[in-house]
């Protein structure tokens, strides 16, 4: 039998920043599981090239549409 407590505890300790990353995420690619959100991460953590782009890439992709806005 799963305990459920343990995963509620870890679920409250998520940032308001990351559920926000991750409604992101939902709305881009609602389909992703969480598998494969974790297997990007770390494919991601092994590229150290990332890690050096400048803050600006911080920031969400921008559709071609929202451009004329």
């Amino acid at each position: 039998m799963v305990n459920y407590q343990p995963i509620a505890a870890l679920v409250n300790q998520i940032s308001v920043d990351t559920w926000g990353v991750l409604g992101q995420i939902k709305e881009r690619r609602p389909a992703m599981l969480l598998s494969e959100l974790i297997d990007c991460r770390t494919r991601a953590s092994q590229r150290p090239e990332l890690s050096e782009l400048p803050p600006s890439a911080d920031e969400p992709i921008r559709r071609s549409s929202d451009s004329r806005v």
